[in-house]
C-alpha cells in the first residue's frame, strides 16, 4: 500500500519509511515508540562502550542505548509527549486515515451473502418441510430418446457433418411453432413453472439425440451431460429466438421467448411463489437474481448485432453445454466433452473456410464466446444464489433430481 501523500521521506533515525512527525522529528512508528520508552533513562545508560554501533539495512539497531543517543542527536524532545492523550479520539482518527485505503466498511448483509431481512426477520418462515418434485419421469424419457432412431436419419443428403446435421434440426424443431401460435404467458405459477422446465428438458433432449457422436457415449455419461447442461442449452437457444424475433420486429424489447410456443413480456406478467417458498418476492430479491432482465437484454443485443447464423448458432449451444457439463461433471464426462467439442472446432473450421470463404474468422468467434461467457456467468452465479437458498432453507421444494436444477 501506498504512503500518504503528506508524509514523505524516510526516517532521521533508522532510514525506513516515515509515518510523521514524532516529537519534532520525522520518524517512523517504531523509532517514535522506542523513544517514548526509552527517553526516561538517565544519562549515564545512554553511553556505549563501543561508542557508535551500525544500523543494519533493515533499519534495525544493534545497540538501544546507540538508538537512544541517535534520537537525541536528530533533536527528538521529551518535552513533546502527550500525557493527557485522548485515546478514543485518536484511534478515531487513525480508523478514518484505514478507511481511506481499505474502503467503506461491509454490512452484515452483504458480508453474508443474504439480505438482513431474511436474516434478521422472520425466521419461522425458513422452509423444513419440503414439497418434493419427483422428475425421474423426464430422465425415463430422455434414456428411451436416445434408444431411438434419430428424425433426421433419414434426410443424409442435407448435411456432410454432424454440426450441419444439428443445424438442420434445430431449423425443423423451430419451424413446428409458426409465430402466429407463440402464446404470451402473463402469470407463472407452479404448472407453468413444471411445464416450462419439463418442455425444455425434452427439447434439449431431442436436438442431442441428433447428434450422432454424442449417441457413440455411454449411457450413463449422456445423461449426466443432459442433466448437467439443458438449463444453459436452454437459455441460449430462447435467447437466439427472442434476438431472431426482435430482428425482425416480432417482439419488443421486453418480450422474450420462455417455453416452445410461449413467451414472456418482463414489463407484464404476475409470479405466483408460495408453492415454493414462504417469503415474500420482495424477500427474495437476492435469489432470484434481479439483474436476470439486464443480462438477457444485453445479451440478446449481442445476439441482434452478430446475426449468427444457423451453424454458428449451433456450435454456439454445443460450447456452452459440453463446457459446462465438463466442467461440472469431470472424470470421464469431461473428457468425453473435450473430444466432441474438439470435432465441432473443426466441423466449424471447415464451415468458415470452404463454405463461408472466410479463412479469417477469429473476431466472430470472440463475439459468440463473449456471449457464452456471458451464459457461463449467470449460470454459475444463479448456481451460487440456489446454495444460499438451499442453506439457509429459503425454498420448500425438494427434486429427486437435485443436480439438474441447481442453476434454475
Amino acid at each position: 500500500m501506498p504512503a500518504p501523500l503528506f508524509l514523505s521521506g524516510p526516517c532521521e533515525i533508522c532510514g525506513q519509511q516515515t509515518t510523521g512527525r514524532h516529537f519534532g522529528v520525522m520518524s517512523c512508528r517504531a523509532c517514535a515508540a522506542f523513544f517514548r520508552r526509552a527517553a526516561g533513562w538517565v544519562r549515564q545508560r545512554t553511553e556505549c562502550p563501543k561508542g557508535n554501533c551500525k544500523i543494519f539495512a533493515d533499519g534495525k539497531f544493534q545497540c538501544k542505548k546507540c538508538r537512544l543517543q541517535r534520537c537525541l542527536d536528530v533533536g527528538m524532545d521529551a518535552s513533546k509527549f502527550q500525557s493527557n492523550r485522548d485515546l478514543i479520539s485518536c484511534s478515531n482518527k487513525f480508523m478514518k486515515r484505514v478507511a481511506l485505503f481499505i474502503g467503506p466498511s461491509q454490512s452484515l448483509s452483504t458480508f453474508l451473502g443474504r439480505p438482513m431481512f431474511i436474516l434478521c426477520c422472520e425466521p419461522d418462515r425458513a422452509s423444513h418441510i419440503k414439497t418434493f418434485i419427483d422428475v425421474q419421469h423426464l430422465v425415463n424419457i430422455a434414456h428411451k430418446m436416445f434408444h431411438q432412431e434419430p428424425t433426421m436419419n433419414g434426410r443424409p443428403y442435407q448435411y456432410h457433418n454432424s454440426l450441419e446435421k444439428l443445424s438442420i434440426t434445430l431449423d425443423d424443431m423451430r419451424l413446428k411453432q409458426p409465430d402466429k401460435r407463440i402464446t404470451r404467458m402473463t402469470k407463472i405459477g407452479k404448472d407453468e413453472s413444471i411445464f416450462v422446465w419439463e418442455q425444455a428438458f425434452l427439447r434439449a433432449v431431442e436436438w442431442f439425440a441428433n447428434f450422432p457422436e454424442f449417441n457413440e457415449l455411454e449411457d450413463f455419461i449422456k445423461l449426466e451431460i443432459m442433466k448437467a447442461s439443458w438449463i444453459c442449452w436452454t437459455r441460449l437457444e430462447k435467447l437466439t429466438e427472442t434476438a431472431e424475433y426482435q430482428r425482425r420486429r416480432i417482439f419488443s424489447n421486453t418480450v422474450y421467448m420462455l417455453g416452445n410456443d410461449t413467451c414472456l413480456d418482463f414489463e407484464d406478467y404476475e409470479i405466483d411463489l408460495t408453492w415454493c417458498t414462504n417469503y415474500t418476492r420482495e424477500q427474495l430479491e437476492f435469489y432470484m437474481s434481479p439483474a436476470v432482465e439486464q443480462n438477457c437484454q444485453g445479451c440478446v443485443q449481442d445476439l441482434v448485432n452478430l446475426a449468427p447464423t444457423s451453424i454458428e448458432v449451433n456450435y454456439m449451444l454445443l460450447q456452452v453445454s459440453l463446457y459446462h457439463a465438463g466442467k461440472k461433471c469431470q472424470g470421464k464426462v469431461l473428457e468425453a466433452c473435450e473430444k466432441l467439442m474438439q470435432v465441432q472446432a473443426d466441423h466449424l473450421h471447415d464451415y468458415y473456410v470452404n463454405k463461408m470463404k472466410q479463412p479469417n474468422y477469429s473476431a466472430r468467434l470472440a463475439k459468440m464466446m463473449k456471449i457464452n461467457k456471458g451464459i457461463e456467468a449467470d449460470m454459475r452465479d444463479r448456481a451460487e444464489r440456489n446454495q444460499l437458498a438451499t442453506l439457509f432453507n429459503v425454498l420448500k421444494i425438494e427434486f429427486s433430481h437435485p443436480d439438474m436444477f441447481e442453476a434454475s
